[in-house]
């Protein structure tokens, strides 16, 4: 069989100051191509990518997180990628659960999140407000009872994707906003495809500690109302991501 093409997304915005840190100890050998997609910034966030030898896209306008992250996946599909590795280069999510991941998908897994919840004291101690983490994990609970899976963390930003879970799931349909996260998960749950998980390793730093209340409230009841969608798909009502059985 042909190896698999394993590419690194970076999805960035305003992230000239951490992204020549984060690319330094990157483990750039593990990868056929590294592509970023710069989504509109106000610095030089463009210019640092390609000086750094970075496959680098930029977005006319600002799309959102799901917006820049569903174009980065399209240009990763038409370079005939088959693994992606979605990583931010602010340094929140540390790349040392790589490998890990990637095991995961030589074992057959369709799709890999990282597990901030390993150890429950641990993202607070790498540095997440306790306001930010009470909520994550009452969220995680609600999510993890109504989709009826064991995925311990449905709500952070390290995650591996494979081109059979793209080409099954309706991504295009997805939110342009954060929502577009737990959509790919609860329609990946919905088709019943095989998702791993790993711990991951996470430094909140400034403004990186905790998301604003109104976005933190806008999150909370987008993902709500997507786990309602999901509850209607199972007794054959269609939405836009969801197919009847």
């Amino acid at each position: 069989m042909k190896k698999p093409a394993i590419f690194a997304v970076f999805i960035a915005y305003n992230a000239e100051k951490t992204l020549g840190k984060f690319f330094e100890t990157f483990p750039k050998h593990l990868f056929d191509e590294i592509i970023l997609v710069d989504d509109a910034s106000q610095d030089g966030t463009y210019e640092l990518a390609k000086s750094l030898g970075i496959k680098t896209y930029k977005n006319e306008v600002n799309l959102g997180y799901g917006g820049n992250m569903k174009r980065a996946l399209s240009i990763g599909l038409q370079l005939g990628g088959d693994v992606f590795v979605d990583i931010h280069p602010d340094g929140e999510y540390l790349p040392s659960s790589i490998p890990a991941a990637l095991k995961k998908v030589e074992e057959g897994a369709w799709f890999v999140l990282g597990n901030r919840f390993s150890n429950m004291a641990t993202p607070l101690k790498s540095g997440m407000y306790f306001w930010k983490f009470i909520p994550i994990v009452g969220l995680n609970l609600l999510a993890r009872l109504i989709l009826q899976t064991d995925i311990k963390d449905l709500h952070q930003g390290f995650r591996v994707y494979t081109r059979r879970l793209l080409e099954k799931n309706s991504f295009e349909n997805y939110s342009n906003g954060y929502l577009f996260s737990i959509e790919m998960i609860a329609q990946a749950i919905f088709n019943k495809i095989s998702i791993a998980q790993v711990p991951v390793e996470t430094r909140y730093t400034g403004k990186k500690r905790g998301a604003r209340l109104k976005h933190s409230i806008l999150y909370t009841t987008g993902t709500i109302k997507i786990l309602l969608f999901f509850l209607a798909a199972k007794v054959g009502i269609k939405s836009k991501i969801f197919s009847a059985n």
